[in-house]
């Protein structure tokens, strides 16, 4: 397998996830993980969700949006120390909660949601200049140097409106403009691009655009790869663009017919997968990949992508087993294999999972990864049991809080999550017995629209 040279990890820090609650010690410990399977980028998004503006405000109070700022930044200088290069992703006409009105807030459409601003409206592009130039300034206090931004057009991003269409053409003047206040402070910095829900008019408008009006600007795309797919529908980039691939390693093998993502059914596992994805960018000569991150219950994920494409490892099993060795210790061979099992939720063979997994177990070493393992197959043991049943007898009653049980421990005792948030949520994605199983237990959960916001 020949070695990708950009080999980037995008851990956003936000919603209550791993990297927004993890502090120093913590998050060098991720990071050096990380840095061992072969990672060699780190890139954040500062996002504003419920955040007013920063560098505008008349206190000295340490609120949520100053309490956000100091843990995004103390994860760039870890990842900094550790010899990442740092790419700041953007999304460019998200703002601050307090800078959005009435007269200049953006029209908003299926996939176009946050805090948006019109960039066609009066003053709005200025703002969303000042911005970025007050956060490049932060960065360069703070002795940080940003080689490259990535930028995304949509989810927290866009504009429906007449004045912007295509949104995707007005994305690509805002990201020039954006990147050239990038260069003035730092000298030299790339501007890249994330394909996340580009269509294929979309690839098509920018790229007309991009050659006419900002040849050679735009170093690389990583593609967007939807849900259960190995591979990315090539489509038009830039001249001089580097094909990469968005990959989400925050997902299982698959997530249909079960939402193995962001961790709800515990640590998710994609040997198979990912190693197609590996093959398919050897293939396409790719420059490399940003995986998508949501959290630590992705190690695995991190490990095997990164430790085939830097050519450390020759295959998703040697990864597996190197893993095995690394963590757990003993009988490699046996914990591939269990691990490769463990991809697949819906198929899985659980007397084989549980008799395999209680031999391993014996000699293995005790830590929170080999806990997380353990209870990835208690929920989905306890899963299957409820839905072995058709009654609310005590024996199913006793399966669905065993699954609950299960997955707070997991929350609270190995994760160490706080106020989780979004589509990371407790219970932001649940089985389809468990409106059932709260109503037998006279407690009715609150309907909310998350499940619509599904992503393609």
């Amino acid at each position: 397998m020949p070695v990708l040279p950009i080999r980037e990890l995008y851990c956003p820090s936000h919603f209550g996830n791993s990297y927004e609650v993890a502090l120093d010690n913590e998050m060098r410990e991720i990071l050096s993980e990380a840095k061992f399977w072969g990672l060699n980028r780190y890139a954040d998004w500062f996002d504003t969700i419920d955040l007013y503006d920063v560098y505008n405000k008349k206190h000295d109070l340490f609120n949520l949006p100053e309490a956000m700022w100091a843990r995004k930044f103390a994860n760039f200088q870890i990842a900094s120390e550790l010899g990442f290069d740092l790419t700041l992703v953007i999304t460019p006409n998200h703002v601050f909660s307090d800078q959005v009105t009435p007269a200049n807030e953006a029209t908003k459409g299926s996939l176009l949601f946050g805090q948006l601003v019109c960039p066609s409206k009066p003053g709005a592009m200025e703002m969303i200049l000042k911005n970025y130039r007050n956060l490049f300034e932060d960065f360069s206090r703070r002795g940080l140097r940003i080689g490259s931004v990535a930028a995304c057009p949509y989810d927290y991003g866009g504009c429906a409106c007449e004045q912007c269409q295509p949104w995707i053409v007005t994305f690509g003047k805002l990201v020039k403009e954006i990147a050239g206040l990038g260069k003035n402070i730092f000298g030299a910095m790339d501007a890249e691009l994330i394909g996340w829900w580009w269509t294929d008019e979309d690839h098509r408008d920018f790229t007309a655009w991009a050659d006419r009006e900002a040849p050679g600007l735009f170093k690389s795309l990583a593609f967007h790869l939807p849900y259960n797919e190995a591979a990315y529908k090539v489509r038009p980039i830039p001249a001089g663009c580097r094909e990469r691939a968005f990959v989400h390693i925050a997902y299982g093998e698959t997530n249909h017919p079960i939402d193995d993502a962001y961790g709800h059914y515990g640590p998710v596992i994609a040997p198979d997968r990912l190693e197609k994805t590996c093959a398919f960018l050897a293939e396409r000569t790719a420059a490399g990949f940003m995986a998508y991150s949501e959290g630590v219950y992705d190690e695995i994920n991190k490990a095997l992508l990164a430790g085939i494409t830097s050519g450390q490892f020759p295959t998703a099993d040697k990864v597996l087993q190197t893993y095995a060795q690394r963590h757990f210790g003993t009988e490699t061979d046996g914990w591939a294999e269990w691990l490769r099992m463990m991809g697949n939720p819906a198929n899985l063979n659980l007397a084989r999972a549980r008799n395999l997994f209680k031999h391993l177990k014996v000699n293995a070493r005790e830590s929170w990864r080999l806990e997380q393992l353990e209870l990835r197959l208690i929920m989905l043991e306890a899963d299957r049991a409820v839905r072995s049943q058709s009654e609310w007898n005590p024996q199913r009653l006793e399966a669905a809080k065993t699954f609950w049980d299960a997955k707070e421990r997991l929350y609270r005792k190995i994760w160490a999550l706080g106020l989780t948030r979004h589509g990371f949520r407790f219970d932001a994605v649940v089985p389809d017995w468990h409106e059932d199983y709260l109503k037998i237990k006279g407690r009715h959960r609150d309907h909310d629209k998350w499940n619509n916001l599904k992503q393609a």
